[in-house]
């Protein structure tokens, strides 16, 4: 099997596979998932939508000395809200957890 390098053209990644019978079949090569896909995943896996939902009202007002703290913190919160739907939906299940 030889892998092929893609181009900045855009078109997907592809490699040829040579069939048993002597044949070659180019295939795609699924690309790999994002890093916030992997943790949407897990997120989705491990924890119940109001669990995400509580972590992501306890980080909202969440500030500290340090911008690039804080910044960071903002956007693990974003990825919360968006594993949930948005934050309307983040909101929803905040307040009928009492939050």
């Amino acid at each position: 099997m030889t892998t092929e390098n893609p181009l900045a053209s855009g078109k997907p990644k592809t490699c040829k596979h040579t069939r048993p019978d002597g044949s070659i079949a180019r295939v795609t090569v699924p690309e790999d998932p994002k890093p916030e896909e992997l943790l949407i995943d897990a997120l989705r896996e491990n924890l119940s939508p109001e669990a995400v939902a509580a972590i992501a009202s306890w980080l909202q007002p969440a500030h500290t000395n340090d911008e690039n703290v804080d910044r960071e913190v903002r956007w693990f919160a974003e990825q919360l809200a968006h594993a949930l739907g948005g934050w309307d939906q983040q909101s929803r299940l905040a307040e009928e957890l009492g939050l």
